[in-house]
């Protein structure tokens, strides 16, 4: 609630399965209207339960909704975004259509995974959420500029919120990896054979497109990869067919976990024709004519789960879910992304999860609950499996981030195994020498532990000191060098800025320090060695860079914009149109300031707009600036030279 009224916006990172719902609910309980949220469409019901339950009033919309460009029809104070990582891709249609729509609004950001395969994912959306520069008070002035921190700064923990991680989990985690056998190692090499015989394409981009796509096909099984090579040769049919593949058919055809394999924009297809090679059509037919290779697999994996214990089965290609549904029989449910049942019967989606769901013991709908769930990942954000005691990644995921979600559907709150197993059904090793998978996973999951890890620390400073306590260390030639904390006020917002100052006599804001890399040779000394005007002259001069730092304009809206409306501006004056002076008062007050990521979509917008909409359109308001306060609050000098400072 803190960060909501002080900067209008917050992200929840939570781990999975703690109750970012809840949280959610418990802030939408305070609001005098009804609030929103947003929420992938598979969970829509499970929210508007959980809300019912809770008594609280909400309109629920869809990400789904929001990707045909549809907004929600009422005009909240207060919108709530579920899964956010979904709208990490400013590009979308879902982010173009929503982004705007939020300008004016308080954002609440759920997610428990916020970065998925680059720091640019967090910064969208912190940035869907709150202006660029909401954090220039602590020395950022711009979210944009995150890119450039190894580690997150201190101040992040203002608008991201996540609980410090205990010493102990409190639902264990059991790692078990595959080995894959002799023949699953011989199938492998088999399939990376075979696609080597194809030639893909002339361009090394959609090449490798290609390529990781049937490579990833083979990594799962042979029925996916003789699944994918048919949707390979009917792409090529249609390409001859259409006189060209378009980037539209090739994205469509990698899906959405491989189309980040290629930067689209610097492979000059655009929407026009690209030269898919025509000859593989008959080396498919001849490679899907030869003998079928065994999945010799499957077999032993249901036998390893053959126990009471419910286990999930989660797997990236429909045709590895079908091999494992029908090897199960009677015993297995299933979920894809267009039905579900139990064995060969048919049933709702929302009753077949129900048996791995906390109220497993009241499932009635057969004698027995099913004890395995095979799943594609439409079942891995969200929902509630906690009556499982055990998940088999039988495809690894690309991210790290959608491990955590699947896993997170049985590490929740609700657990009722005192441990829960992870089972990993790694490539085989020509696969993974080709693909990377698991490489990729431990790098993306590398940067986001760091980075939740650090966000995750102690609260930000208590209150300032009312005086400032300075410490002088005694160094040899490395000297002199100034660190000082200073507190910054802006109306009612406040900051802290660490600023250093070395050799140069500049001063540059540092977001950490840390203490215990000073040298062991470094002594402190008392304050009274030091001239009394001599500490004034560095807390004052510390004192005026901060103030500099914090009130350099942000970057606004495009020159373009401002003179326009200075233009209009003119022009009213004029015509002593007082009414239409306010207007664009209020209009430059707003294009002048930090921007959401909507309200910059909105300025661009603007800019192809004839004079009555730039008159018409109703902004934010943003407040005059407020004068900037600076005070020093603590001060370690390090000082060499002189003999009194010494």
């Amino acid at each position: 609630m803190a960060a909501l009224d002080g900067w209008r916006g917050a992200l929840l990172a939570e781990p999975v399965g703690t109750g970012k719902t809840w949280i959610a609910l418990a802030v939408a309980a305070r609001e005098a209207p009804r609030a929103v949220a947003l929420v992938p469409a598979i969970l829509r019901e499970q929210w508007e339960a959980a809300a019912a339950r809770a008594g609280v009033r909400i309109l629920c919309w869809t990400h789904e909704q929001s990707s045909r460009g549809r907004v929600p029809p009422i005009s909240p104070s207060l919108v709530i975004i579920d899964e956010a990582h979904r709208l990490r891709d400013p590009s979308t249609c879902r982010v173009r259509t929503i982004a705007p729509w939020l300008a004016g609004r308080r954002v609440l950001l759920l997610t428990a995974t916020p970065i998925v395969n680059r720091l640019d994912d967090l910064i969208t959306e912190l940035q869907i959420a709150l202006p660029d520069d909401a954090l220039r008070l602590d020395g950022l002035p711009s979210l944009g500029g995150l890119a450039g921190h190894p580690v997150p700064p201190r101040a992040l923990r203002r608008v991201v919120i996540r609980t410090a991680a205990t010493a102990e989990d409190p639902i264990a985690r059991r790692a078990t990896v595959l080995t894959p056998t002799d023949a699953e190692q011989q199938r492998a090499e088999t399939a990376v054979a075979a696609i080597e015989t194809l030639t893909l394409s002339s361009t090394p981009g959609i090449r490798r497109l290609l390529t990781s796509v049937l490579l990833d096909s083979a990594a799962s099984s042979e029925a996916a990869f003789r699944a994918v090579l048919g949707r390979y040769r009917a792409l090529l049919l249609q390409s001859r067919d259409a006189g060209g593949a378009t980037r539209t058919l090739l994205r469509r055809f990698a899906g959405n976990a491989l189309d980040q394999l290629v930067m689209w924009d610097l492979i000059a297809i655009g929407e026009a024709p690209d030269d898919l090679p025509l000859e593989d059509i008959d080396r498919i037919a001849t490679l899907l004519q030869q003998r079928v290779s065994e999945d010799e697999w499957v077999q032993p994996l249901l036998d390893r789960c053959a126990d009471a214990r419910p286990t999930v089965f989660f797997a990236r290609h429909r045709a590895t879910a079908n091999l494992l549904r029908l090897a199960a029989g009677d015993r297995a449910a299933w979920v894809t992304g267009s039905a579900a049942g139990v064995g060969p019967h048919r049933m709702a989606r929302e009753l077949v999860l129900a048996a791995f769901g906390p109220m497993r013991n009241a499932w009635r709908a057969r004698r027995q609950p099913p004890t395995l769930l095979i799943a594609t990942d439409v079942a891995a954000e969200g929902l509630d499996l906690q009556a499982a005691g055990r998940i088999v990644h039988v495809d690894l995921p690309w991210t790290a981030t959608r491990l955590a979600q699947r896993e997170g559907r049985l590490l929740r709150i609700g657990q009722g195994h005192a441990e829960v197993e992870a089972v990993l059904r790694p490539p085989a090793p020509s696969i993974e020498r080709a693909l990377r998978i698991a490489h990729h996973v431990r790098h993306k999951a590398s940067l986001s532990d760091r980075w939740l890890a650090v966000l995750g620390q102690a609260d930000l400073e208590k209150a300032a000191p009312k005086g400032v306590p300075v410490t002088v260390v005694a160094c040899g030639p490395e000297g002199p060098r100034d660190l000082v904390a200073t507190e910054v006020r802006s109306g009612d917002r406040r900051g802290f800025l660490l600023l250093e100052r070395a050799g140069d006599q500049s001063w540059q804001v540092v977001h950490g320090f840390d203490a215990s890399k000073v040298p062991p040779s470094f002594r402190p000394m008392p304050l009274h060695t030091q001239p009394a005007d001599h500490v004034r002259a560095v807390l004052d001069a510390a004192t005026r860079a901060s103030a500099a730092f914090v009130t350099s304009p942000s970057a606004g809206a495009p020159p373009a914009v401002i003179t326009h409306i200075h233009a209009l501006a003119r022009l009213a004056a004029r015509r002593r149109s007082a009414s239409v002076l306010s207007q664009l008062d209020r209009l430059l007050r707003f294009a002048a300031s930090g921007h959401t990521l909507g309200e910059r979509l909105l300025l661009d917008a603007l800019a192809t707009r004839d004079d009555a909409q730039w008159l018409a359109i109703r902004v934010p308001d943003r407040q005059p600036a407020q004068p900037v306060v600076a005070r020093p609050i603590a001060a370690l000098l390090f000082r060499s030279g002189p003999a009194w400072l010494r």
